[in-house]
């Protein structure tokens, strides 16, 4: 094949493909066939940081200075974010190769993954959250809760665990619809979502029921936590037909975790704690 035929099979081709040169401000695009710049817009001539995410930026030229200097790949494709037309960011996986042209060149071949990313990161997340709340799951928040008991384990901070039920679900349920219902279980996640802490995690257990875990609780008095979370779901108002709305409130069971004890246990203590609120709400 003759370089000619080569340029425009490259040219050409539904894979995006750029050359490189590293000069003295880095590294730099010499040359890109039609696919890259439908893909990246205007990327000639451009120094490598116009093009590359912040985030990403130091992993690729990390990798492009290996490349230059003859190290030998896995020919795996690099997952990376660059800045495309329109100024939209796109994930692309790239492959990096020798031009031949020297030490300071390299080819880029490249897809657009955007789409296949984002539905891994969207299945990802269906598959560790609530989707009525949007909150994480069971599953999520015990993985969570075995990071932060090793995490206690090394610091000594041990962390805290409420146990939040609804109050009189079934009966909103039943008198209001279960529109009604779904809507007090998304307000009272919003509320223990809103008073929460960074490091803490809010999930919904199932049913009528939230798990919060009070990350680094230690030298947190426990009972001031569960005033502040008994406080932010108390009459949570839930809006129904007519500009009416109906107050509804969760009991909460909080207590401090017990690294001796599996977190079934100290769940189980949560939930007693937790009922014996219900049962005095009741009596009251």
């Amino acid at each position: 094949m003759q370089d000619a035929d080569f340029r425009r099979l490259v040219e050409g081709s539904p894979l995006a493909t750029v050359l490189l040169d590293r000069g003295d401000h880095g590294w730099c695009t010499r040359w890109a066939n039609r696919a890259a710049l439908d893909l990246l817009g205007d990327a000639l001539q451009r120094p490598l940081a116009d093009l590359v995410h912040p985030d990403d930026l130091g992993d690729v030229v990390a990798t492009l200075d290996r490349g230059a200097q003859g190290a030998q790949g896995d020919r795996t494709a690099h997952e990376w974010r660059w800045r495309g037309a329109a100024g939209r960011e796109v994930t692309v996986e790239v492959l990096v190769g020798p031009a031949g042209t020297g030490r300071g060149s390299l080819w880029l071949s490249f897809w657009d993954a955007t789409q296949r990313v984002e539905r891994t990161r969207d299945l990802t997340h269906r598959a560790t959250h609530d989707r009525l709340t949007g909150l994480p799951n069971r599953e999520l928040f015990e993985d969570r809760w075995e990071q932060a008991r090793s995490r206690a384990r090394r610091s000594g901070d041990v962390p805290a665990v409420a146990f939040c039920d609804v109050d009189d679900l079934k009966q909103l349920n039943d008198e209001h619809g279960h529109l009604a219902g779904d809507q007090a279980l998304v307000r009272i996640a919003e509320r223990l979502a809103g008073v929460s802490r960074a490091g803490d995690t809010v999930a919904r257990f199932g049913g009528d029921e939230f798990v919060v875990l009070l990350d680094a609780a230690s030298e947190v008095d426990p009972r001031s936590l569960a005033r502040r979370l008994r406080e932010t779901v108390r009459d949570v108002p839930v809006e129904l037909p007519g500009e009416r709305s109906v107050p509804v409130r969760c009991s909460v069971g909080l207590v401090q975790d017990d690294l001796t004890c599996s977190t079934a246990e100290v769940l189980a203590r949560a939930d007693r704690r937790m009922y014996e609120e219900k049962r005095r709400h009741r009596d009251g």
